[in-house]
């Protein structure tokens, strides 16, 4: 309540600032992670141009997002991934076709469906790909805290169930850093889609590059590369950007590639920048 009492009464930039001063304390008393960059593909080899321009498919996205839109209602001011960052998140696992697929964060369901539909599109009977998306909280339970704070109405399971994707979809209950810190060299792209404190930032990242396979793409939300807003009167979230530059600072030839400007139209007034970025190495 506190917290929430403080965000309403700041001006955006003024909170912004106090709360990467708070973040930037914390983030400096978490010891020493090394950073073995070595499973990122080279940022020299990426091409974000071609990564986002669709599969070729006529009608491929119209009919992806036609489908989604049956079952899933964005509801702005819920933390919940933007529509346009949502398509290109299915742009790229349409693109890249992993195998596997970790999300971190599910919140109330955006990506997790985006990213189905597109893993949907070339899955076959022989191999079928496997998304894992993990959340502190049962997100397919409405009556838990979780599903209330994230003012989840149809549960993230029941709306994969009517895509025809609940089958290769598995949601676990679990803190980020547990999590990833169980799991290694098993996922072709991991998207960390929740919005941690920078020190918890710093942690997930090292954990998660961990986590890939050998040239597996990692994913992260929120970045603010200038660490400053991309819409008006947006509240920056400074904290991927805190963590990368701390691992940076430490010697790790980690690279942040900013997707920025997305390569297609948006409706009337709405932004077409996004948040999202590549990590890659030097």
């Amino acid at each position: 309540m506190a917290k929430r009492l403080v965000r309403d009464i700041l001006p955006a930039r003024m909170h912004s600032a106090l709360r990467r001063m708070t973040h930037t304390w914390r983030l400096n008393r978490v010891p020493v992670m090394a950073a073995d960059v070595a499973p990122l593909p080279k940022a020299a080899e990426i091409s974000l141009a071609d990564m986002l321009r669709g599969d070729g498919t006529a009608g491929g996205w119209e009919k992806a997002k036609a489908s989604i839109d049956e079952v899933f209602e964005y509801v702005p001011w819920t933390h919940a991934t933007d529509p346009e960052s949502c398509r290109a998140i299915y742009h790229l696992i349409r693109r890249l076709q992993p195998r596997s697929v970790l999300e971190v964060g599910t919140n109330r369901g955006a990506s997790t469906l985006h990213a189905a539909v597109a893993m949907r599109e070339y899955r076959s009977a022989g191999r079928l790909p496997r998304l894992v998306t993990v959340d502190l909280f049962d997100v397919n339970n409405p009556a838990t805290a979780g599903a209330k704070r994230y003012r989840i109405s149809t549960p993230p399971g029941e709306m994969l169930a009517r895509l025809d994707c609940a089958d290769m979809v598995e949601f676990s209950i679990a803190r980020s850093t547990d999590y990833l810190n169980a799991h290694e060299a098993e996922f072709d792209f991991i998207l960390l889609d929740h919005c941690p404190t920078a020190d918890v930032a710093y942690q997930d990242i090292v954990l998660a590059i961990k986590a890939l396979r050998p040239g597996g793409q990692l994913l992260i939300h929120s970045y603010f590369p200038s660490m400053k807003p991309l819409r008006r009167d947006e509240r920056v979230n400074s904290d991927s950007c805190l963590a990368v530059h701390r691992l940076r600072r430490e010697g790790a030839r980690l690279v942040a590639l900013p997707l920025g400007a997305l390569p297609w139209p948006t409706r009337s007034g709405e932004s077409n920048l996004t948040s999202l970025a590549l990590l890659a190495r030097e």
